[in-house]
């Protein structure tokens, strides 16, 4: 009797209602929209001002910036690249299994990366200057590995930290 009020229960609850789980998927997504507004919005509001600390058009400021985001860290304090790096770490660090959070992590530098190619596309018109500037000179390669060794630092970090936890919970 108890089994048979479970299961209608169950079929009334699911019938004509779509159920997502957003455990898993809506970390992911959240910390990907993060990344995302928070890594060049922490970089704008830092550049587009001069040093006398009045407003710039973004039509008047460097236009490499966008696809060379290192050459930012030390104007902005190094904040964008803590950012990569503590939500790569955190992405990690939540998952049960760590290649999850690790291969998150590594996802995020070509979503960053065409997020540049869109802001530039947006900001200045659709030309080819990003990709020269992505690839076609070392900075671009540099600006790659840079984020490819935050992500993947961040990564690794949350899963020691975690492994680090659990051993030390079960002595």
């Amino acid at each position: 009797m108890k089994a048979e009020k479970q299961i209608e229960s169950n079929t009334v609850n699911e019938k004509g209602f779509v159920k997502i789980d957003w455990g898993r998927q809506g970390g992911v997504i959240f910390a990907y929209i993060v990344v995302l507004l928070g890594y060049y919005g922490i970089i704008a509001n830092t550049m587009l001002y001069d040093s006398y600390g009045h407003w710039i058009s973004f039509v008047d400021m460097d236009r490499t910036i966008l696809s060379w985001t290192y050459t930012t860290y030390l104007n902005s304090y190094f904040l964008p690249a803590l950012l990569l790096f503590g939500v790569c770490f955190l992405l990690t660090y939540k998952e049960d299994i760590p290649q999850y959070g690790i291969k998150a992590s590594i996802w995020l530098v070509p979503i960053l990366a065409a997020e540049g190619f869109i802001f530039y596309a947006i900001m200045f018109g659709f030309t080819v200057e990003p990709l020269i500037l992505r690839f076609g000179t070392i900075e671009g390669y540099v600006d790659l590995i840079i984020l490819f060794a935050l992500a993947i630092s961040g990564a690794v970090s949350g899963m020691k930290l975690k492994q680090f936890k659990t051993k030390t919970k079960s002595v």
